[in-house]
This record gives structure tokens, C-alpha cells and sequence, in this order.
């Protein structure tokens, strides 16, 4: 769990992966592919005060990259992910594990 999130903020993210899921159902027969990413802790100028702190709670020990993120958006858009929808990739270090 993230000190930061609250109740709203967890239920957001619940109904988002939902929509994934559904609209890879509804689109998938379109040949459209629908999936979402849910980065963790990334470094960038907008990390919330203390954040810091949790590092030594995520499993690699680090902040993601924005690179990173744009790595696993890429993959996405490529042939090489071809057969993935309705998908929630986790960029997080094993954060939730």
C-alpha cells in the first residue's frame, strides 16, 4: 500500500483496470487492443514529499525510469506484443508483490 492513496484514489485505479478488461472484450473482435500500465514509484520532478522513504520497500531497491515506462509503452505499440489485451502491466519493481 501507498502512505500517499487513499480510498478514492485505490478505487480509480480498480475501475481503470476494469475498463481495460471490458474494452478488450468489446474491441477485441475489431482487431483493437486495449491494455493499461500502472507505473509505481517513478523518478520524475513530480514524486510526492517522502517517497524518498519507500525505496527501501520495493524489492529492485530504485525508482523506475521514465525510460522504462516509455520502454513498456513501446512494446505495446510493437508486433512483438501482438497477442497481449486486456492487460494491467505493472511498472513498480515488484512494489506489489
Amino acid at each position: 500500500m501507498h502512505p500517499f492513496a487513499g480510498a478514492a484514489y485505490a478505487t480509480s485505479k480498480a475501475a481503470l483496470a476494469a475498463l481495460t478488461r471490458e474494452m478488450a472484450a468489446d474491441f477485441g473482435p475489431l482487431g483493437v487492443r486495449v491494455n493499461a500500465i500502472a507505473p509505481g514509484e517513478i523518478d520524475t520532478a513530480i514524486l510526492s514529499p517522502g517517497t524518498d522513504k519507500l525505496v527501501a520497500q520495493i524489492p529492485l531497491r530504485r525508482l523506475g525510469t521514465p525510460d522504462e515506462v516509455a520502454k513498456t509503452i513501446y512494446f505495446l505499440c510493437t508486433e512483438n506484443s501482438s497477442y497481449v489485451t486486456g492487460s494491467e502491466i505493472h511498472i513498480n519493481g515488484g512494489q506489489h508483490v
